[in-house]
């Protein structure tokens, strides 16, 4: 499906379908940063008979957009120049299930490397095409994808009614009559095993296909998700990483083997295996904060500012963007201060993320209280108990007139009693 691409001039104009069936009730997602490439992907797309199309310039606010509502097509650029890419919003789609199986997610891009990587991605998107490309070209692609679409729509009917055994049916009867849809096919049954339950039945279903195979990573998932639903987590552990072995790209391998980590007690492997998939994933802010979350239980607090230091900038002025992360990034900074680490360098970055959380977060009374919280907190570890009075002062005055969220008597105490006002 992937192996034809086209990579050529785009100034031809011909070639332009003449199918004309009424699509305006369609609706189309254009990704794209370039405004050219914009114009450009909506006169084709209006060309074919789509009215219905919104169009974004970021990969921020597509995700908005992709969590918000269903669409037809979804035309996104790879690349978009942001903390977002093309691959990212094809993942939290399908993750998330905001856009079903009946979707189509065409990739545009001008990245030769994902030539390379594409066939073995674990999200991957039903066709793509290299910049520059002609009409001709597009067009060519999409009636191509419309129609494959058209094959496995009874399945995607199944699906969205949990009508398993259905899409099993369905699946052997088309890799019969269409032997080159043939990996799709087996995918579809093995999810149709899983989803009813059948986790022996979909194990010995996914080890035929590795035993005529043994380079198929999704297979090799699929065994590892089985063996995690019997309790042979060990034996999930071993999979999970030929997964990997065969796809560094396999993004949910990296998440499923750290859950087996964590079952196992294996902190320190967990965190191997997030920092790890950060690499292949540098932008994902979910990994980015489950290695933060981890390596603070370990007591590791370097690798976790660093990791809340990765979240802050990539979420800063987006909707991602959570007082939470500011107040557990200012708690791994005041745990490497009072640990003995270099005060002046994490005492300037503790200044600069309480300022922002202050900022960000001054309509919301709790945050403001944890702000000063923590404050206290670092001034007392530097032994700065004057500035941490000052810092109370402040505080009680923003409690007294709502702005902060109130102490109970018990904690107000305890805090003036650690400052030696009482």
């Amino acid at each position: 499906m992937l192996s034809d691409v086209a990579t050529l001039d785009s100034k031809n104009t011909n070639a332009i379908p003449h199918d004309r069936i009424d699509k305006s009730h369609k609706r189309v997602l254009i990704i794209e940063d370039l405004g050219e490439m914009r114009l450009m992907l909506k006169s084709y797309m209006t060309s074919l008979g789509f009215s219905n199309i919104d169009v974004e310039p970021s990969g921020q606010s597509a995700i908005k957009r992709i969590l918000e509502k269903h669409y037809d097509v979804v035309l996104s650029d790879y690349n978009l120049g942001g903390s977002i890419d093309g691959q990212q919003i094809l993942e939290t789609s399908r993750k998330n299930h905001s856009q079903d199986h009946s979707t189509i997610f065409i990739m545009i891009t001008a990245d030769t490397a994902y030539e390379s990587v594409v066939n073995v991605l674990e999200y991957q998107p039903d066709s793509y095409l290299v910049k520059p490309f002609p009409p001709a070209a597009f067009f060519r692609r999409f009636e191509r994808v419309q129609k494959q679409k058209e094959v496995f729509e009874g399945i995607n009917a199944a699906r969205k009614n949990k009508d398993f055994d259905g899409m099993e049916l369905q699946a052997k009867a088309i890799m019969q009559q269409s032997p080159n849809l043939a990996s799709q096919c087996l995918k579809i049954i093995g999810e149709s095993l899983y989803a009813k339950g059948r986790y022996k039945d979909a194990k010995s279903h996914y080890m035929l296909i590795v035993q005529k195979n043994k380079k198929l990573a999704w297979a090799h998932y699929g065994i590892a998700l089985c063996e995690l639903k019997i309790g042979a987590i060990t034996a999930a552990i071993t999979k999970l990483e030929q997964t990997i072995d065969l796809s560094r790209h396999f993004l949910s391998a990296y998440d499923l083997l750290t859950d087996a980590h964590e079952e196992l007690g294996n902190l320190n492997d967990a965190q191997l295996v997030m920092s790890k998939v950060l690499e292949v994933s540098p932008r994902s802010t979910d990994r980015a904060v489950r290695l933060a979350q981890i390596s603070m239980q370990l007591n590791d607090w370097g690798t976790a500012e660093q990791a809340y230091s990765r979240v802050i900038r990539l979420t800063r002025d987006t909707s991602y963007e959570k007082v939470e992360h500011y107040y557990e990034y200012l708690k791994c900074l005041t745990n490497l201060m009072s640990s003995g680490a270099d005060n002046s360098k994490y005492a300037d970055k503790f200044k600069r993320a309480l300022i922002r959380l202050r900022s960000f977060g001054k309509t919301n009374p709790s945050a403001l209280s944890n702000s000063f919280r923590i404050e206290i907190q670092q001034y007392l570890t530097r032994d700065h108990t004057g500035e941490a009075i000052k810092s109370w002062k402040q505080w009680n005055r923003l409690i007294k007139s709502g702005q902060a969220s109130a102490l109970s008597n018990a904690q107000k105490h305890t805090l003036k009693k650690r400052l030696g006002l009482l």
